[in-house]
């Protein structure tokens, strides 16, 4: 768009530049283009104003892209349509399969579900391998649960939250402070 406008432009105006240094005699009276009318009064001012530069480029490079992309993607589009057309039915022969893509009618259809898209059968294994694995979480949690609930109820002395210990320790413990009360008893005063 702007290539066609700067080309315009620079073509008209050496056009006009090279008409300038010609005079044109109309009724009589001699004038030539080529003489500036100094008409002002006073000086001229320049008016500020903001730069367009963005706007402008955004414009060019929206043409530009819009016409990558809608030239070709009409071009396919014009050709599938009108040499192509869509497909027709016809009796499948006995030992044929027909593949996934065959079942669409389109060829830009057919295209997308050839190359681009999976397999329906393979999506639907994808989606049951998911559930399988969701399956498993939900009994490795139950277990989980379970042996948390048991650990509770025995009052056991490790779990999977706590650091772990030695537990030679804790079996001395236990053994020196029974004989200890065995000694001693319950008198702890005597």
């Amino acid at each position: 768009m702007v290539s066609w406008s700067a080309l315009g432009r620079s073509f008209g105006t050496n056009l006009f530049k090279n008409n300038l240094k010609s005079t044109n005699l109309v009724q009589n009276v001699n004038f030539s283009l080529a003489k500036t009318l100094k008409g002002d009064h006073g000086h001229k001012t320049m008016v500020l104003q903001p730069s367009r530069w963005q706007w402008h480029k955004f414009k060019d490079m929206f043409h530009y892209y819009l016409m990558v992309g809608l030239i070709p993607v009409g071009a396919i589009i014009f050709y599938t349509n009108v040499f192509i057309g869509p497909a027709e039915l016809t009796p499948i022969p006995e030992d044929y399969v027909p593949k996934h893509w065959e079942y669409h009618r389109h060829p830009i259809t057919r295209f997308i579900a050839r190359y681009i898209h999976n397999n329906p059968q393979q999506e639907y294994e994808k989606f049951m391998h998911y559930i399988d694995e969701e399956a498993q979480r939900v009994k490795l949690r139950a277990l989980e649960k379970q042996v948390t609930q048991k650990m509770a109820e025995r009052n056991d002395y490790q779990a999977y939250y706590y650091r772990p210990l030695v537990n030679k320790y804790l079996r001395v413990n236990k053994q020196v402070g029974d004989e200890i009360h065995e000694r001693i008893g319950d008198n702890i005063d005597e």
